[in-house]
């Protein structure tokens, strides 16, 4: 009897340290491998290939809600410009786990002869917001932010319409994101200290205007620069890109962060390092997500790219 108990007394103790060491290697580990917690911890990032990437310059990724379209900004042969002008791009793949098949151009009216940059896709798939520096009422050199809108995701774009002066300036426009009932939108402008900052303008309706924009206050914004929001649908999670060096510098070092916030009208919380995806003297900016971040690409140069930046994505864990 007293050997029986003593077996499985031993037989007990075994388990439970097993099971202690189990957590105490895996717990500790986890948490070293990714500080930013759950949900924002993301398998390694993937430096897509060719045809996406190419020895020149690709950037500002937009995700569509289902996943199967990324549009992105290239230098690539054929500019509608001439050599060195960007033009914005299409690439699309049979499901989440495919192949991005070859890119092609947005035709015009979307890209045309002068900069067309950093693209979002509404989550209907059916309205393209962009950055141009096209002639408009501020522009150029610098560019605006404009729209284009198609009746069905087999229609062509139409006419691009500029946003209008409670969203543009004289100075750079760039980097948006739009909500789903497309009446908030957050965008990053130069401010006339030549620092990018994110701001917030609303409209009652998709009729109207947008209203003056609203600066974001810390800790979104900082004393460097900040830029690149992308939203979750509830709006309630913002990825976004953040540094010192301005990231038109070359070599310039940005990382990606995200923020959370309770409610609409909730301020933000602290800015969560992405310490997955970011790497201490990598470029990280313009971030696209999709499933509410489950999905993640962006602009990067992790000391691999073929070119001037190149696009990366990640899966979370």
């Amino acid at each position: 009897m007293g050997s029986t108990l003593s077996r499985k007394v031993a037989g007990a103790s075994i388990v439970v340290l097993i099971a202690v060491l189990t957590v105490g290697l895996s717990g500790p580990r986890y948490a070293e491998d990714c500080s930013a917690g759950k949900p924002f911890c993301y398998d390694a990032p993937i430096h897509l290939d060719s045809p996406i990437n190419t020895l020149g310059f690709e950037g500002g990724p937009s995700l569509s809600s289902d996943g199967l379209e990324l549009y992105f900004v290239s230098d690539r042969p054929g500019a509608l410009g001439g050599p060195g002008d960007q033009d914005i791009y299409v690439a699309r793949r049979q499901s989440v786990n495919s192949v991005w098949g070859e890119p092609a151009r947005v035709p015009p009216p979307v890209s045309s002869p002068f900069f067309d940059i950093t693209p979002t896709i509404s989550l209907d798939g059916l309205t393209l917001y962009f950055a141009s520096n096209r002639p408009g009422p501020f522009s150029p050199p610098w560019p605006d932010l404009w729209v284009s809108h198609r009746g069905s995701v087999n229609q062509a774009w139409g006419p691009a319409v500029n946003l209008g002066s409670g969203v543009n300036t004289p100075l750079f426009e760039g980097s948006l994101d739009i909500s789903p009932d497309q009446r908030t939108l957050f965008f990053a402008g130069v401010t006339p200290d030549f620092v990018f900052d994110i701001f917030l303008t609303t409209r009652n309706s998709t009729d109207e205007p947008f209203g003056a924009r609203v600066k974001l206050a810390p800790p979104i914004n900082s004393e460097g620069h900040d830029y690149g929001p992308a939203l979750t649908p509830d709006g309630h999670t913002m990825f976004f890109s953040s540094g010192v060096d301005n990231p038109f510098a070359p070599g310039a070092v940005n990382h990606l962060y995200v923020s959370e916030r309770q409610n609409d009208r909730a301020p933000w919380g602290p800015r969560i390092y992405l310490d997955t995806l970011n790497c201490p003297t990598c470029f990280g900016g313009l971030p696209t997500i999709r499933a509410g971040g489950k999905e993640i690409c962006w602009m990067g140069d992790r000391g691999d790219s073929l070119g001037d930046k190149d696009i990366y994505c990640a899966v979370r864990r």
